[in-house]
């Protein structure tokens, strides 16, 4: 490791970005080990996804983290414009093989926060999952693009882990450091604390166990709903 020096934001947010342990997206989506629902049930959008677009107007949309693509060609294939980004070149990869022919679906292998978006504006931004992967000062630069690229009144769909669950454990923000996370949960409150200057928090509500074949909805979750100020 060479001299550390911080001349800027991004190098210190880089510093912190050590200071924290990371998935291998690729191995995960290769190997297939674990048995995450969203990777056994590849093609299932989320119960959520299905019940928003029902109920709301979408033209186009962005997903972060689409792993690969059941929410984003779920989309496409009713005619909303997608652009969905994840880091893993194997999820984007057998995204793109599954969304063949549907040409307003877009794949981009990418760390979201780097994608240019070239100032266009969404009707909806989605995160199934990826959220609580994120380091604490990633979180913000986080908020400012969800801020950047969607349209006026528009929505921020979240699904993260949810608190007194049996999933990830639910730490402060200096904890996320020092135990070296690679994911962590949220109380309801906390949520709020952290969206409520910029977003109106629509709905809060932890999700079932479900799955039809149109559809998944995952446990351990919250599903939030948010509509830009």
């Amino acid at each position: 490791m060479g001299k550390i020096e911080i001349n800027n934001y991004e190098d210190l947010f880089q510093v912190l970005d050590r200071l924290n342990e990371s998935i291998d997206w690729n191995t995960f989506y290769a190997d297939r080990v674990m048995k995450a629902p969203f990777l056994v049930n590849n093609t299932l959008p989320d119960k959520m996804i299905t019940e928003f677009v029902k109920t709301h107007g979408v033209k186009d949309a962005v997903e972060f983290g689409c792993g690969e693509g059941r929410n984003a060609i779920y989309l496409a294939k009713r005619g909303v414009v997608v652009v969905a980004v994840d880091s893993s070149e194997v999820a984007i990869r057998n995204a793109k093989d599954k969304a063949q022919g549907l040409e307003n679906a877009r794949f981009i292998c990418s760390n979201f926060l780097t994608v240019d978006f070239e100032g266009r504006k969404y009707d909806l931004v989605i995160d199934s999952g990826m959220f609580h992967h994120l380091p604490p000062h990633r979180r913000l630069q986080y908020r400012e693009l969800l801020k950047a690229i969607l349209k006026e009144n528009g929505h921020f769909v979240l699904l993260c882990f949810s608190a007194d669950e049996d999933g990830a454990e639910e730490l402060d923000d200096l904890e996320f450091y020092t135990k070296r996370n690679t994911g962590v949960s949220f109380s309801e409150q906390r949520l709020r604390d952290f969206f409520d200057s910029d977003f109106e928090i629509v709905s809060i509500e932890k999700r079932g166990r479900e799955m039809t074949e149109e559809y998944i909805d995952i446990p351990l979750l919250y599903g939030c709903v948010m509509k830009l100020k």
